[in-house]
């Protein structure tokens, strides 16, 4: 009898919801056949099974789950039905579990936690038809949601007064919010920027372009170049691990934000990648940045960010550190200067790894490769 037992997939949660069961109690499953999906407060992810047999579901769809939790056995087919183990959220009036329904025929699958929050929000389930996705998740609600405004909420969504509404925030903004809370309380930040005549990149990106038939820009450029100094800057991608020991680590990965209107992602792009492979991957995010689709292998495992800030009035941004990194990166939208083009590139640091000498070399570094060799990044 093999079971079915909640990994640990990420450090910011003590639990997880589960979203929907891809296979049916007492359907028979192969191995690496999808089980179940687990929603954290970052993404979704795919559980899958471990051997052949007959699946007995033991956690209903919409309930917490917390890591090492029993969810489910396979076996081979039981003489009867096996009962299903409680779970913290079971009670009189709880329903039972429940299948994802369809919104009508030949229309997208809402899932238990996404239909909740329609109720939750007061928002009409026919609105998600209108969403380009098979199967309407939490998050694709949360999206509704932020595109409409909202409509009137139920009693759940909070009380009225003076004129306005309580919302709740999604799990995956309270993520941010740990995140955020966490760095200003535990890091020395300090912050420098640098002007850059980021032409000759743009050039190198426009040639790339017509060459590729696949959109190249300036963030491409930056996130080769930042891995490219790796090598000659390593204190930039250490972790602390206590007050006197950082450990360095042997390749850059390089995380990136991605904010497509359904909330900040930070997917990471493993070791040195040639500038095309990035502009592949940076699209491959986006991607999965409008229909929920990253799972934490995505965005784990950074040990430097790059943010942007891709609004044409944006001149200056000042980037969060993330814990367990030393430093942030931020690129803010070109401007005209002259017959030249620049943009502001900050960085924020740990002032525990790194000091501000260090700070002015690393982003010179970047400003010379940018302005005088970016073709050969």
């Amino acid at each position: 009898m093999g079971e079915i037992r909640v990994p640990k997939l990420n450090n910011n949660d003590s639990e997880y919801t589960l979203l929907e069961w891809l296979a049916a109690d007492g359907a028979q499953v192969r191995r690496d056949d999808p089980l179940v999906t687990l929603e954290t407060s970052k993404a979704v992810e795919e559980l899958v099974s471990e051997q052949d047999g007959v699946l007995a579901q033991l956690v209903r769809a919409g309930a917490s789950c917390a890591p090492g939790q029993l969810i489910a056995r396979i076996g081979p087919a039981p003489a009867g039905r096996p009962e299903r183990v409680p779970t913290s959220l079971d009670s009189a009036d709880t329903p039972p579990p429940s299948e994802p329904v369809a919104v009508a025929d030949g229309g997208p699958i809402i899932t238990a936690p996404a239909r909740a929050l329609l109720d939750e929000l007061g928002l009409d389930p026919a609105l998600v038809a209108g969403l380009d996705v098979k199967v309407i998740r939490r998050t694709d609600v949360e999206r509704l949601a932020a595109a409409t405004g909202g409509s009137e909420p139920s009693e759940k969504s909070g009380a009225h007064h003076d004129g306005g509404q309580t919302r709740p925030l999604s799990n995956h903004q309270r993520a941010v919010a740990r995140t955020v809370t966490l760095s200003h309380q535990t890091i020395p930040a300090g912050y420098t920027a640098i002007k850059v005549d980021v032409t000759p990149a743009l050039t190198t990106a426009r040639a790339l372009t017509r060459r590729l038939r696949k959109l190249v820009g300036l963030p491409d450029l930056l996130i080769a170049a930042v891995a490219r100094l790796h090598a000659d800057f390593p204190m930039f991608f250490a972790e602390l691990i206590d007050d006197g020991t950082a450990r360095i680590p042997d390749q850059p990965r390089v995380g990136v934000t991605i904010d497509m209107g359904t909330g900040l992602y930070v997917p990471v792009i493993r070791d040195r990648l040639a500038v095309p492979d990035i502009a592949e991957r940076l699209a491959e995010f986006r991607g999965l940045a409008q229909h929920g689709g990253f799972t934490e292998a995505h965005l784990t495992g950074g040990n430097i960010v790059v943010t942007l800030h891709h609004d044409a009035d944006i001149i200056m941004a000042i980037p969060i550190i993330f814990p367990g990194h030393a430093c942030a990166i931020a690129l803010t939208s070109p401007q005209q200067e002259g017959e030249r083009t620049v943009a502001a590139i900050g960085l924020a640091y740990d002032h525990r790894l790194i000091n501000g000498r260090d700070v002015v070399l690393f982003l010179q570094a970047l400003k010379e490769v940018l302005e005088t060799s970016p073709e050969g990044l």
